[in-house]
């Protein structure tokens, strides 16, 4: 009885609410008005507010009405014949819609938040969602005559699974203002009091409107519907408009969804390849392992994963990333200007975000290819509270290597997996955690007994603590191990186990802060390695190997950083940061002195000095400043300009071109000095709105310190005083990079050309510590030209091609340029160093995917994919190299893939 009666006074109450507002008399002179004119007036007179598009009402006026008239009837006159509908909440706010008309939901709103959950409408067949017709109130009404501005923020979610949708847009069109979602979903927004239309976006994912009535600071949250392939009915110009607000010059956000469609690398999407499309991004060669960007070495890039530092990247001799493609839910490069959180690389960042899991459902997916087989599976433990993720990939390629005639090939054997897990816990509203781990093991032996193997290992815990809507910390430990061994046991009296093993242990405490127009991050950054150079140990007990092993080194390396992103007006913004860091050799370590008189080798050690455990060998440090300014000249044009400054305190010892799994790991020490990179960039933005095209024209010029290079002849195995081997370089890079692209509609396409120089130049004092005279020369991987076109076109939802050409200038080569006889031994003399080119670069790739029928309530949804590597079977040069013959020198050719490599792989979603 008692709740009855509290129902009926609810219902009393509500029905007396409505009838108050649909009972507005308007008693003034409302005659033949706009009606803007009649709104601005009617909003001045009376305690209500109107949500409408301003095309809707273009040509509408109030009439010559006479006398006395309810608003609610006005309404009705002005909106007959017009498709035009009208809502009144309890909040005196009048939402006008168009082709259809809100109905009131039945259930009630809770009310222990300052904002309602968004409400989706569908019309009569629920077929086509429609947006913009839902207003929300943020703040307290109390407030909207307050001076100053309010901030609206909120995270973003993917509606099917709960997870945080990182980069996504929140835009306002009027305004020409927006911001983008961070890793956790999280936005921050401020804008003045008052109406405000917000789309929010995202690639993938149907786009929402929401009309927001903005009192004071307050929540929004929103979840997003993803959808299968966007074939472009809805143009989403919220993204690109953010592409002129970015702060960035070369910053790259790669959708998973795109790459996934581009042709495949041996049946295997892989997001390091899919890099090497990006204008900025080359390879020294075709199966390499590693990326170099704006002139930078392989090693001077910063990829991580669950927030820790990845050391090899590859598998299966650079042909496939070390990272599963399907755990992969945002990627951003950073080619320039990176912000004060990253730091330890000085060419680039790679940061890749993984799925948390869906918190719904138990869902995942499986392939097969040629060579690879995968599996994921993801789901809930607690639905919405705890989640997990775990995914597989291994190889089985052996059986292919038996097929060829080759005796060599034969006997080659390779394998390799890669396992990741992931378990994200939410205690509380404002305490999240998550455990990630990520396992790998790469074998291989070519014609040979002697057996590579290196593995990559990480362990990873997140702490995210929430203050509040605005404040937020992030806390990280993290451990990385990288290993590889080389090994062999026949004869038996000879086998050997070589080894190099890289560890790290890393804490990252990182507080984001969102005030007005300002977003404040701000963190401490510490790291520990660990290094065992090389180990040379029998392989067994008939062995007589004599163990070797050279000094371990171990450091600290340290960060303070802070940062603010500033929008100053409409049309000016910056990024402003600075880090501090510092790098601490610690022993126990023995150090060589040389005499200084002297180039540094064994007969000029003069001295060696012991340092202790723990003592401080050497210790190197500094500011490194990061700026970025963004000029808006127009909704369609942008200019950026940044500057950066990074340290880099860890070497990789190699005098081949590309990565090998032979490769050592090296820090700073007495004598190797932290590298110093310097870019300067600017860039030009241009939105073609009306066709969906986007260009950019971006130009760098950086400058490195404390490169190394190595004298002629030089061994790195079991080198345990490679000081003596270094040659100080300095190096400059510069380069224009255009990029045209279309990434909606059907048919999507991009051109992109870069233009790129690296040069180095040797600083030594002595005759063997320079190179080339000591004049400017040509790094190993520069590659002046530069040019991808990739197309992809969408035939249906079920149906889709896609292409991608590219063609590069050679890299560098030292050829043999004559022979001469010293004591009946003949001898090579070998041109300045990289003064020759191998041949140009061209390929081209195919593939086409089928998807099986996409109802919804089918266990499972199949894929083909057939894909064609190198499609026209040329015979690209990877190396050339020479050969004395009967005393006469001769050259040869090598290439990677002489042929097209057809792959058939299947893969389906459960």
């Amino acid at each position: 009885m008692k709740s009855r009666l509290i129902a009926l006074v609810l219902a009393l109450f509500l029905f007396l609410n409505l009838e108050a507002q649909e009972g507005i008399r308007l008693t003034w002179d409302y005659k033949n008005l706009t009606f803007k004119e009649f709104v601005a007036r009617t909003e001045n007179m009376y305690n209500i507010r109107f949500f409408y598009k301003d095309e809707w009402v273009a040509d509408l006026n109030t009439g010559a009405y006479q006398g006395e008239i309810l608003l609610s009837e006005l309404l009705d006159n002005m909106f007959q014949g017009k498709s035009l509908y009208y809502f009144m909440d309890n909040s005196g706010n009048i939402i006008i819609t168009k082709d259809f008309a809100i109905k009131r939901a039945r259930a009630g709103m809770t009310k222990d938040t300052n904002f309602l959950a968004p409400t989706e409408y569908y019309n009569e067949n629920e077929t086509e969602q429609l947006t913009g017709n839902v207003v929300q109130v943020i703040g307290n009404p109390a407030e909207k005559n307050y001076p100053g501005m309010a901030v609206v923020s909120g995270y973003i979610k993917d509606r099917d699974t709960k997870e945080p949708v990182s980069g996504a847009t929140v835009f306002v069109q009027k305004l020409s203002t927006g911001t983008i979602s961070n890793e956790f979903g999280f936005y921050s927004l401020t804008l003045p009091r008052g109406s405000h239309l917000l789309q929010f976006s995202f690639i993938g994912m149907k786009e929402r409107q929401v009309s927001i009535n903005l009192y004071g600071s307050g929540e929004l949250n929103m979840e997003m519907n993803s959808v299968l392939i966007p074939l472009g009915e809805v143009s989403v110009t919220a993204q690109k408009n953010m592409t002129l607000q970015r702060f960035e010059v070369g910053l790259e956000k790669i959708n998973v969804s795109s790459f996934k469609l581009m042709p495949t690398s041996i049946g295997e999407a892989d997001i390091i390849k899919s890099v090497l499309l990006i204008p900025g991004v080359q390879s020294v060669g075709e199966g390499s392992a590693g990326f170099n960007v704006r002139g930078g070495s392989a090693d001077q890039n910063l990829v991580l994963l669950y927030g820790a530092p990845v050391y090899n990247t590859s598998h299966f001799f650079g042909f496939f990333s070390s990272v599963n493609s399907d755990i992969i839910k945002d990627v951003t490069l950073y080619k320039g200007g990176i912000p004060g959180k990253y730091g330890g690389r000085i060419s680039s960042v790679m940061d890749i975000t993984v799925k948390d899991g869906n918190r719904r459902k138990i869902m995942g997916s499986a392939g097969i290819s040629p060579i690879t087989t995968h599996l994921l599976v993801e789901g809930p433990i607690k639905k919405d509270t705890c989640t997990f993720l775990i995914a597989g990939r291994t190889t089985y390629s052996n059986w292919v290597l038996k097929m060829f005639d080759n005796p060599a090939l034969k006997k080659s054997r390779a394998t390799f997996y890669d396992i990741n897990a992931k378990i994200t816990y939410d205690l509380n509203r404002n305490n999240k955690f998550d455990l990630s781990v990520y396992l790998s093991d790469d074998s291989f032996r070519f014609n040979s007994d002697t057996i590579y193997n290196y593995n990559n290992n990480i362990v990873a815990l997140k702490w995210m603590h929430f203050f509040n809507n605005r404040f937020f910390s992030v806390l990280t430990i993290n451990n990385s191990l990288y290993n590889y061994d080389i090994s062999s046991l026949r004869p038996p009296t000879e086998g050997f186990v070589l080894s190099h093993t890289v560890n790290s242990t890393g804490l990252k405490y990182d507080l984001n802060y969102f005030q007005g127009r300002h977003e404040i991050s701000y963190g401490l950054d510490l790291t520990y390695y660990n290094i065992s150079p090389n180990k040379y140990l029998p392989s067994g007990n008939e062995s007589l190997v004599v163990p070797d092993k050279i000094q371990r080194e171990r450091a600290i390396e340290s960060a303070l950083y802070f940062d603010d992103k500033i929008v100053l007006t409409d049309y000016l913004s910056m990024e402003a940061g600075f880090r501090f860091s510092s790098f601490f050799a610690l022993g126990p370590r023995s150090v060589l002195i040389y005499n200084s008189d002297f180039s540094r080798n064994l007969s000029t050690i003069i001295d060696t000095v012991n340092y202790g455990k723990s003592k401080i060998i050497k210790k190197y440090g500094g500011p490194e400043v990061r700026l970025s300014l963004n000029f808006r000249i127009s909704a369609k044009n942008s200019l950026k300009l940044n500057y950066y400054r990074t340290r880099q305190y860890l070497h990789l010892l190699s005098n081949t071109t590309t990565i090998s799994p032979t490769d050592t790991w090296k820090l700073c020490d007495y004598y190797l000095k932290p590298q110093i990179g310097d870019q300067f960039a600017f860039g030009f933005y241009h939105v073609l709105l009306e066709k969906g095209i986007e260009s950019s024209a971006e130009i760098y010029y950086k400058t490195i310190r404390n490169m190394i290079d190595f004298k002629g002849g030089t061994d790195l195995l079991m080198n345990g005083s490679v000081e003596k081997d270094i040659v100080n370089v300095k190096g400059k890079a510069y380069g224009i990079e255009l990029n045209l692209k279309k990434s909606e509609g059907k048919l999507r396409w991009s051109i992109g050309y870069t233009y790129s120089r690296i040069l180095i130049k040797s600083l030594g004092n002595f005759s063997d510590e320079t190179i080339n005279s000591g004049n400017w020369f040509p790094a190993n991987f520069d590659k002046p030209h530069d040019l991808v076109v990739t197309l992809n076109y969408l035939f249906s939802r079920r149906f889709s091609a896609s292409a991608n050409y590219t063609w590069s200038t050679g890299r560098p080569i030292t050829y043999p340029i004559s022979t001469y006889y010293l004591d009946d031994m003949l001898l090579i003399y070998y041109s300045d160093r990289n003064k020759y080119r191998i041949p140009d670069y061209q390929r081209i790739d195919f593939s086409c995917t089928i998807s099986g029928n996409l109802k919804a309530h089918r266990i499972a949804h199949p894929h083909w994919t057939f894909s064609v590597y190198n499609l026209l079977s040329r015979e690209n040069v990877y190396s050339i190299y020479f050969k004395n013959e009967d005393n006469l020198i001769k050259g040869y050719k090598l290439s990677v893939f002489g042929r097209a490599i057809p792959s058939l792989t299947y893969s389906f979603d459960f």
